[in-house]
């Protein structure tokens, strides 16, 4: 029987050490970073209002695109900065993978619950970056930017100064660099969400835009203080995730079968 040398019982403990310690200093920097998943954070969508994920998302003519798979959220603005999408069985041949898209980009269809981009690009589509849920970084957010015809600043894609950035990220706490005026643009106009809706508005109240009263989040709270449900689960998110296409399928659809 082959024996282990102490050499490599030492080897391995180093290895799993700071296999652990990545797998910690990951999981910290999504619970503490400004930009989380909606799924993952400890706000949801206001009752009554629309929670589009789980719609379907289409094009300019009516093409399927993908579906909503979750939203981003700003958790010192409280407010959805990004929806993303999962172009999976897509109508436009585009390759499978998620996307994020600006929320000012999305606007609910008048008669269906669709969502529609009318003023994004097949090329824009085909050049936003993969989506990764690690990589929420201000980085990420200008290469969207830019992908979307903004100027500014977007580091080199692969370059050994990056890698050493991207490492030295891991340790330090998370910080934000993004400017305060980056919001304040038409992409993340939540306006533009219900401007085919109006017909639908209630309770507008004093000196409140026309149509800004769509994905309203509130904290989740209980008799003892917030409640934490940022660990959900890979797998119970998953079965969250076909829960709400099973809900919106049949309420779409229903009327559509044979």
């Amino acid at each position: 029987m082959k024996r282990t040398s102490a050499s490599q019982i030492r080897l391995h403990l180093i290895f799993t050490n700071k296999k652990t310690l990545l797998l910690k200093t990951k999981n910290n920097y999504m619970k503490n970073n400004r930009l989380q998943e909606l799924d993952h954070s400890n706000f949801e969508i206001v009752k009554d209002e629309p929670d589009i994920r789980g719609w379907d998302v289409r094009y300019k003519n009516g093409e399927k695109i993908g579906s909503v798979e979750e939203l981003i959220l700003d958790t010192a603005a409280k407010k959805v900065r990004y929806m993303i999408v999962d172009l999976d069985e897509n109508e436009l041949r585009l390759e499978h993978r998620k996307i994020a898209i600006p929320i000012g980009f999305a606007e609910l269809d008048s008669r269906t619950d669709d969502v529609l981009i009318p003023n994004v690009s097949v090329d824009q589509l085909c050049n936003l970056p993969d989506y990764k849920r690690s990589e929420l970084t201000p980085d990420f957010e200008r290469r969207i930017s830019s992908t979307f015809g903004r100027k500014v600043k977007v580091d080199p894609v692969s370059t050994n100064r990056r890698l050493e950035k991207e490492e030295k990220k891991k340790i330090e706490p998370v910080t934000n660099d993004i400017d305060p005026d980056f919001y304040s643009h038409e992409h993340y106009n939540l306006d533009n969400l219900y401007k085919n809706r109006l017909h639908e508005a209630k309770n507008l109240r004093p000196k409140e835009s026309d149509f800004e009263h769509g994905l309203h989040l509130w904290e989740k709270r209980s008799e003892g203080g917030v409640i934490d449900t940022s660990d959900l689960t890979e797998e119970e998110r998953q079965k969250l995730l076909k829960y709400r296409r099973e809900l919106y399928r049949e309420r779409r659809y229903k009327n559509e079968r044979v």
